[in-house]
C-alpha cells in the first residue's frame, strides 16, 4: 500500500466515525425530545386534573395568610406573610397575582407596595393580551388616586389587539368618568 492509499483509509474511517458520533447524537436528542413530550403530555393531564379537583394558583394561600392576619389585626404576621405573597405572586407571573397582593397592600396602607404591585400587575396582563387585568390594574390606580396612571392603563386597554366594540365602549366611559374626576377635583377649593 502507499501512503496515498494509507491516508485515504485512515480519511474515510475518520469519516465514518464522524458520521457515527453525529448519527448517536441525533438518536439519543430524539429520544429526550420523545421523553420530553410524553412528560408535558402527562403534565398537560395533570393539570386538567388538578383544574378539575380546584387546584389553586401559589399565591392564593400566602394571600389568605395575610388576609386572616389582618382580619385578626395581626400587622406583624400580615407584613410576613405579605413577602411570602409577593414572591409567589413574582413567581408564579401572573397578572392575577400580583392584583391580589396589591388588594392586600391597599388593605394594609401601603400605598407604594400596593403602586408597585398593579404596575408589575398592568405589565404582565398587557403582555398576557388580559383587558379585564388591564382594567383591574386601572381600577386600583383610580382608587390611589393615580390618574394618570389610571389613563395609561385605559389606552393600553384600547389598544389592545382583539377587543371589539364593547370594549372600546368600556374604555370611553372609564375615560369620561375620570375626566369628570379630575374636573371635579380642579375645582375644589
Amino acid at each position: 500500500m502507499t501512503a496515498r492509499k494509507i491516508w485515504v483509509v485512515l480519511a474515510g474511517a475518520l469519516w465514518l466515525c464522524l458520521l457515527g458520533v453525529i448519527a448517536s447524537v441525533a438518536v439519543e436528542r430524539l429520544r429526550v425530545d420523545h421523553k420530553r413530550t410524553a412528560a408535558h403530555v402527562e403534565e398537560a393531564d395533570n393539570v386538567g386534573a388538578q383544574a378539575a379537583v380546584g387546584v389553586e394558583w401559589p399565591w392564593e394561600a400566602p394571600v389568605r395568610v395575610v388576609s386572616e392576619a389582618l382580619a385578626r389585626g395581626d400587622r406583624a404576621s400580615a407584613e410576613w406573610a405579605w413577602r411570602d405573597a409577593w414572591g409567589a405572586a413574582l413567581g408564579a407571573r401572573r397578572w392575577e397575582g400580583m392584583a391580589a397582593v396589591g388588594v392586600l397592600a391597599m388593605r394594609m396602607g401601603e400605598s407604594p407596595r400596593a403602586r408597585e404591585a398593579f404596575l408589575a400587575a398592568l405589565f404582565r396582563a398587557r403582555a398576557q393580551r388580559s383587558f379585564a387585568g388591564v382594567l383591574k390594574a386601572e381600577e386600583a390606580f383610580e382608587t390611589l388616586g393615580d390618574g394618570m396612571v389610571a389613563r395609561q392603563c385605559l389606552f393600553i386597554a384600547g389598544t389592545m389587539p382583539g377587543i371589539g366594540d364593547v370594549e372600546r365602549e368600556v374604555v370611553r366611559e372609564r375615560l369620561k368618568r375620570l375626566a369628570a374626576y379630575a374636573r371635579a377635583s380642579w375645582n375644589e377649593p
